[in-house]
């Protein structure tokens, strides 16, 4: 069965959501972004949407034939090209954060190339933090294909209230969703993530490609950064505001984004550097912090990067399509 068509709104979507987490870690790195100090709700936005494009596109495929363990092998080595590299660029860091010892480098450096969490400063991914999220995703990813698809609507429904509860509660204890990152929040990141994961697969069973409430182009393509930045001007940055964003901005935005169809080159580009920027960019900045560098030159260098591997991967694969013709 062949995939449906794109939807030209969620693929700008992606791409603002992940400015909103390079603005975060441009932040943490150098600071003088507080206005993205929420832009880690970005990760919670690209799980609702991945739960939601799984429910359109894979479970379908799933039913006519695709396996499971086939789907699951195919979406690892799709993430892993992406986050390796990144990977690579914080290796010099990873020596860092490991004090200059070869214990527990290696066994840190092994593991977070293979996409598996390894303890090292207090963090599941030291070698390059954000593939946590990627960690995350497809874990999510393997628990749909095996499980989630076989519940019923009202047993999806109940699991995204159970997992509801359970955020809410991680938000109070934590004052934030800011968790998954650390082993010391890992278990707090469960419920964070599959609420996530499972609202996204609720949204499509329920709404489909229609929208909760139509609204204006410009407001969904603006709706995330200007909660993200209103959140800093307004002072709002306790655990209701993320709980807010997750349960009732995301869901909103995507199932009105559906109804921009209209595919434009920004778009596409959009949706084809989120992935890499996602990727690669914070071991770039922290590289050009350990160099002496700023901001001003480590975010151009990562949009930079990020540009680079969408133009050598679209080169490649029309080799590709060349040589099959």
């Amino acid at each position: 069965m062949s995939a449906p068509a794109r939807l030209a709104g969620l693929d700008a979507l992606r791409g603002i959501a992940a400015l909103l987490v390079v603005g975060l870690h441009t932040n943490a790195v150098f600071g003088g972004l507080a206005l993205f100090a929420k832009g880690y709700l970005g990760v919670d936005f690209f799980l609702i949407l991945s739960g939601y494009l799984m429910a359109r596109i894979t479970e379908p495929r799933i039913a006519a034939g695709l396996t499971p363990q086939r789907f699951i092998l195919a979406r690892y080595k799709r993430f892993w090209g992406m986050v390796a590299l990144g990977s690579l660029i914080g290796i010099p860091y990873l020596w860092i954060r490991a004090g200059g010892e070869w214990w527990p480098f290696l066994p840190a450096l092994i593991a977070n190339f293979a996409l598996l969490p390894w303890p090292v400063a207090n963090l599941l991914f030291a070698l390059n933090i954000p593939a946590w999220t990627i960690f995350a995703e497809l874990v999510a990813n393997g628990a749909h294909v095996v499980a989630l698809r076989r519940l019923s609507d009202r047993g999806i429904a109940a699991l995204t209230l159970l997992l509801g509860g359970l955020t809410v509660w991680v938000a109070i204890s934590w004052g934030n969703l800011d968790v998954g990152a650390r082993p010391g929040h890992v278990w707090a990141a469960i419920p964070r993530v599959f609420f996530a994961y499972c609202l996204g697969i609720a949204l499509w069973r329920w709404r489909k490609e229609r929208a909760l409430v139509p609204l204006p182009a410009p407001l969904v393509l603006l709706a995330l950064p200007l909660a993200i930045v209103g959140s800093w001007w307004s002072g709002w940055q306790a655990w209701h505001f993320d709980i807010v964003f997750v349960a009732l901005l995301c869901p909103l935005v995507i199932s009105t984004a559906t109804r921009l169809t209209r595919q434009t080159w920004l778009g596409w580009l959009s949706a084809a550097i989120s992935f890499p920027l996602f990727a690669t960019h914070l071991p770039i900045l922290e590289a050009v912090r350990e160099l002496g560098g700023g901001k001003e030159l480590a975010v151009p260098l990562a949009f930079a990067v990020a540009l680079a591997i969408v133009w050598w991967t679209n080169r490649r694969d029309a080799r590709k399509a060349l040589a099959k013709a």
